[in-house]
């Protein structure tokens, strides 16, 4: 990659792009300018800085510390020396500095900043962390009474008002100072670094190993192709990028949110690390996989830190926020699906409540400000299994095409049951045996149950074609090819003749039989499922339903089934 005035291509570019979403002011006011009369000798930001006083600190540390990629690599002069970052501020291209005093920062500290002799590590971190933070492209005047954002070399956002930048006041009337290449601002204090969420829970010494390490292990580096250049196709048809601009990029960021963003703000409740290790010890209980998985253990942590992200983040933005403060909405919502389920997924009330709400103090021990918004600890669980992970399973039957051609199968819709309307229309599966035959079997293979008990239940709807007939039906349940629920054992005392009490017990066939008046939802049984089957394309679950209709019982019961779907609801104990 080329380099541009010191700085990699990518870097300027990105940097540059960032810069473009701030308020920005790229032209120079006459009106704020310092010291801006025809006499004074206007120097480059370098040599403006060195001969002022009390920000001789500021200076020392540009001139030994080195400018790196986001790998932490050393830019390289052609002749094999590094590029410092006192040497950007002598280039031609308009920055905008805001210098931090001499007394804003221990002298032990400077003693690190300044170091000649810094590791490649405490290269990049000052370089990062401490000397971005106080250089953004472009030129930036204060003045007037507007409150804007400025988006430093590092990306992060600060506030910036007519007195102070981040909550840093100027020093006196030393602000707008003019230079050849751009503005140089004096400081009181210093600009605060801030971690954005992503970078806090990657790179804290107490989550990196549970949770930061995890989440950065499904994140890559992909080429954002709106602010790349391309110079033309190579021989496999792919892209030939002359300047690059990387983005991270990740499932979970996308799934959960992107808290690496800096132009969004989030706020994460943080489980304290004794309260992660803990819930996540007992949810991935319902991610054991069959042995004979392939990948077993890697798809039982992934699915259970998904279990555990799901309603951790939320985008505080007024659009996604309108509710506030009665309630916020994790970045999980979906209005469907909560019409749908009737249930209040991913909502939660008065979040700010000091005793009960999510990111009160009754309920958070700690608060970290970061620079895309906060994290709030927590030592408290306030999330319900059956509301986040733990969800019902629905076989909609209108939907299921895998019976076989002996059954006369076809999609119904019904708008009322015995004359009376329904709230609103329900599309069913109506089978009958093709040929005639009044007793018929239908199986149905139901994917994605975790491991534990269900409740399983048939939906079935009254057979508008014949008023007032029940259906009867025998349901069995099989997983992985062997019968975990089909008879039922009978047992029943009895004295026989010498009066001596005994006991017979007999295997018996159980029904089910729906009430024809409604929308009836007939309990099947519960089972207890051995190991997980979630995101998996096979289906080792499989409830068939038997028609037990016969010529001596056809006057009473219909042998058609009209079926809504099967449910199976999770037995929490």
């Amino acid at each position: 990659m080329k380099n541009i005035s010191g700085f990699s291509a990518k870097a300027v570019l990105l940097t540059a792009s960032l810069m473009v979403l701030a308020s920005c002011n790229d032209t120079w006011n006459d009106h704020y300018s310092y010291k801006n009369d025809s006499n004074y000798p206007v120097e480059k930001i370098d040599v403006t800085l060195k001969g002022i006083e009390g920000y001789k600190n500021f200076y020392k540390t540009l001139a030994t510390t080195d400018m790196c990629d986001k790998y932490g690599k050393r830019y390289e002069n052609s002749d094999g020396s590094y590029q410092s970052f006192l040497s950007l501020l002598n280039q031609d291209q308009f920055l905008t500095v805001w210098a931090p005093s001499d007394a804003s920062i221990p002298d032990s500290v400077w003693a690190k900043y300044t170091d000649p002799n810094k590791d490649d590590a405490l290269n990049f971190e000052v370089g990062e962390q401490f000397i971005k933070t106080h250089i953004a492209r472009f030129k930036h005047t204060i003045g007037g009474l507007d409150t804007t954002k400025v988006f430093m070399m590092n990306g992060k956002p600060v506030v910036s008002t007519p007195t102070s930048i981040a909550g840093q006041a100027y020093h006196g009337t030393d602000k707008n100072i003019r230079c050849l290449n751009g503005i140089l601002h004096c400081l009181d204090g210093n600009i605060k670094y801030l971690p954005n969420i992503y970078e806090y829970i990657t790179t804290s010494p107490e989550y990196k190993t549970i949770l930061g390490d995890w989440y950065a292990s499904y994140t890559l580096e992909e080429v954002d192709e709106s602010r790349s250049v391309a110079s033309g196709i190579d021989e496999n048809g792919e892209k030939i990028w002359i300047d690059a601009v990387m983005i991270e990029s990740s499932v979970l960021l996308k799934r959960y949110g992107n808290i690496n963003s800096e132009d969004s703000t989030y706020a994460f409740l943080l489980p304290s690390p004794e309260l992660w290790q803990a819930q996540f010890d007992r949810i991935k209980q319902y991610y054991v996989y069959n042995e004979l998985s392939l990948n077993n253990d890697s798809l039982q942590k992934f699915y259970a830190g998904n279990a555990m992200l799901t309603d951790l983040t939320f985008n505080m933005n007024r659009k996604a926020q309108r509710y506030l403060p009665d309630s916020v909405y994790s970045t999980r919502y979906n209005s469907g699906e909560n019409r749908r389920d009737q249930k209040p997924y991913h909502i939660f009330s008065h979040p700010f409540d000091p005793v009960t709400g999510i990111f009160g103090k009754g309920q958070c021990k700690d608060s970290i400000e970061c620079s895309n918004g906060k994290i709030y600890i927590t030592d408290n669980w306030p999330f319900v299994d059956t509301l986040t992970f733990l969800r019902n399973i629905k076989l909609e039957a209108e939907n299921y095409r895998n019976l076989n051609s002996l059954f006369s199968v076809y999609e119904r819709t019904v708008n009322s049951i015995g004359g009376v309307d329904l709230k609103s229309p329900v599309k069913v599966m109506r089978i009958s045996y093709s040929t005639g035959e009044l007793s018929w079997n239908a199986r149905f293979n139901i994917q994605g149950n975790l491991k534990g008990k269900y409740k399983i239940q048939a939906i079935i709807l009254p057979n508008q074609d014949e008023d007032n007939k029940p259906i009867r039906l025998h349901p069995s349940v099989q997983f992985n090819g062997e019968s975990i629920l089909d008879s039922t054992w009978i047992e029943w005392d009895y004295f026989d003749y010498d009066g001596v009490r005994d006991s017979v017990s007999q295997v018996m066939e159980y029904y089910i039989i729906n009430d024809p008046s409604k929308v009836d939802t007939l309990e099947i049984g519960v089972v207890d499922l051995p190991y997980c089957a979630y995101d998996m394309n096979t289906a080792p679950l499989s409830v068939t339903l038997s028609s037990r209709v016969n010529t001596n019982n056809v006057d009473i019961y219909t042998s058609e089934l009209w079926l809504d779907g099967i449910i199976l609801e999770p037995v929490v104990e």
